[in-house]
């Protein structure tokens, strides 16, 4: 069954951000994620959905994702204390 998570964070500069996300691409394609989408929410916050095939897949990546949350934070590009991250099953799909 597949499992999103989604990680909501703030960030100072969405534009810098979103150029540093590409020296992080080959990091997190090694997540295992289906998919990753990050979605600009405007005034500087943001939501990364990402979908696993399965909950151990998740698991799995849960360290590849903290790496490049590492990475931001080291940068100044994303506020540490903003983060939040909730997880979940599909229930139905339009």
């Amino acid at each position: 069954m597949t499992v999103y998570r989604l990680t909501e964070y703030t960030s100072s500069d969405m534009g810098k951000l979103t150029e540093f996300a590409e020296t992080l691409r080959e990091l997190v394609s090694g997540a295992g994620a289906l998919f990753i989408d990050v979605v600009d929410l405007g005034e500087g916050k943001a939501v990364v959905v990402a979908k696993y095939a399965s909950q151990a897949d998740m698991d799995a990546a849960t360290e590849i994702n903290k790496q490049a949350f590492g990475k931001m934070i080291e940068a100044g590009l994303v506020d540490a204390a903003s983060i939040r991250s909730q997880s979940g099953d599909v229930t139905f799909t339009f």
